[in-house]
């Protein structure tokens, strides 16, 4: 049985279907539903859209198109869902500014747009996370991930690396090449990162000439070879700056989770690798510092 009002919103050209979401970890993420099918919500890697959410199911639930009517469903969930505050036991009918909750924390608002806005929708989210220069996500988005992250890899017992990167000498390239220059470097650094990483991992501007980069899987050792990787494939690589080529070197610290001795909180985990970097650049730079027998 369907329990709540049908629906007629599905008018004019307002019939594009999209969630926004408001959970921790999350910027206005913009969900767009299908025009038919099913679509699954959940923690599982198997979910049309994954949520990073300790408190969401692997497949909390699923919403399906219908004769033009989106409807709602619990997947039998732990910690249940609800719509406008009331517990879904049966299939609802969603209706436009409907706010869908997964659990006690993952918030979602379900609209009907037109393609314009589902556009500008889509720029505001971009414009949230992303960082307008490299084009890799920001210090903001940075932080809610390693959020997600240490959550995920401390309820698991999984590996969780995280490697800071500092271009060295930037400011050296600055003051003579002029802040043009420096920005075609950091775009540079940004691509060629970026090249080197798997679909899983994470790479951010953490401001100035410093990124981060944020792996899932792997051990410390597995970490600082990469790292290794990473700082061989900059300084192999070189960067057109006016009439000549530049090449630059980076430093990197690295620290696995585990390298967490009293906590292993996002904070803790950081200053570990930030320390890293720090000994990176003391120790005379274009290197990698982390390894465990260090």
């Amino acid at each position: 049985m369907v329990v709540s009002a049908r629906t007629d919103a599905v008018a004019g050209k307002r019939s594009r279907a999209v969630l926004t979401t408001a959970g921790k970890g999350e910027t206005a993420r913009v969900l767009i539903l299908p025009e038919s099918g099913m679509v699954s919500l959940g923690r599982s890697s198997s979910c049309t859209y994954r949520f990073e959410e300790a408190s969401v199911s692997s497949v909390h639930a699923r919403i399906a198109q219908v004769s033009g009517q989106f409807i709602f469903t619990d997947n039998g969930s732990t910690n249940g869902s609800f719509v406008n505050d009331a517990r879904v036991t049966e299939p609802v009918v969603l209706k436009e500014g409907d706010r869908i909750r997964l659990g006690p924390n993952y918030l979602l608002r379900f609209s009907l747009v037109d393609p314009d806005e589902e556009e500008a929708l889509k720029r505001m989210h971009e414009a949230a996370l992303i960082d307008g220069l490299t084009r890799v996500f920001n210090r903001k988005h940075l932080e809610e991930r390693l959020d997600a992250e240490v959550a995920f890899a401390n309820r698991h017992k999984t590996e969780l690396v995280v490697i800071v990167l500092d271009i060295d000498y930037f400011k050296r390239v600055n003051d003579t090449y002029g802040h043009q220059a420096g920005d075609a470097v950091l775009k540079h650094i940004a691509q060629i990162v970026q090249n080197c990483l798997r679909a899983e991992d994470v790479l951010a501007r953490y401001g100035g000439e410093e990124f981060v980069v944020v792996a899932r899987g792997i051990n410390l050792s597995q970490g600082c070879a990469f790292a290794d990787r990473l700082r061989l494939a900059i300084a192999r690589s070189s960067v057109n700056v006016g009439s000549q080529d530049l090449q630059v070197t980076a430093s990197l610290g690295v620290a696995s989770i585990h390298c967490c001795t009293s906590e292993r909180t996002k904070t803790a985990f950081f200053e570990v690798a930030d320390s890293r970097l720090y000994r990176a650049k003391e120790g005379g730079r274009n290197r990698v510092v982390g390894w465990p027998e260090e």
